[in-house]
């Protein structure tokens, strides 16, 4: 097994930005907090759902994210991309009232947290974009059995 899992220092950025936007959206309600916590009411607001939904789908966009070190096939990006990016759309659909939801008042701290996760889940979609469309396979290549090495494709006509 070589040194380096992902050789293509071309993709490095946007692995790297998938990741630090997946950590993003997970840590943006700890430091920018969202209502009242859900132990100091009765029953806890409706935005209280909604990060606990986010913060799932945050652990899951970190997961992905990961693959993105370790999957080389162009095909295989792509799904990882696309991936990213629904995952980005699903943040953003969880906060909106047809989703979980946020507090009734535009005056509520959760609203002020919801656009910092709209700008990260945003950014998200555009990352997963940018690598489903810059995966690729190398004209004339096939991935063999052995998923670390790349082999020519024969040429027809020749044993």
């Amino acid at each position: 097994m070589p040194a380096s899992i992902n050789k293509s220092s071309s993709e490095a950025p946007a692995n790297v930005l998938a990741g630090a936007l997946a950590l993003a959206l997970a840590l943006t309600p700890r430091f920018v907090p969202p209502c009242t916590p859900a132990a100091e009411m009765a029953s806890p607001m409706r935005c209280h759902w909604t990060f606990q939904a986010d913060y799932l789908l945050a652990a899951a966009t970190l997961i992905v994210a990961g693959a993105l070190w370790v999957v080389r096939h162009g095909e295989a990006r792509r799904v990882v991309g696309g991936v990213l990016g629904l995952f980005g759309l699903l943040v953003i659909a969880v906060t909106q009232s047809w989703g979980i939801g946020l507090c009734a008042g535009s005056h509520m701290p959760c609203h002020h947290t919801a656009h910092w996760l709209w700008l990260w889940a945003a950014l998200l979609i555009v990352d997963g974009a940018v690598i489903f469309i810059r995966a690729k396979t190398p004209a004339g290549k096939i991935i063999p059995a052995d998923p670390w090495e790349v082999v020519e494709k024969p040429v027809k006509g020749t044993i």
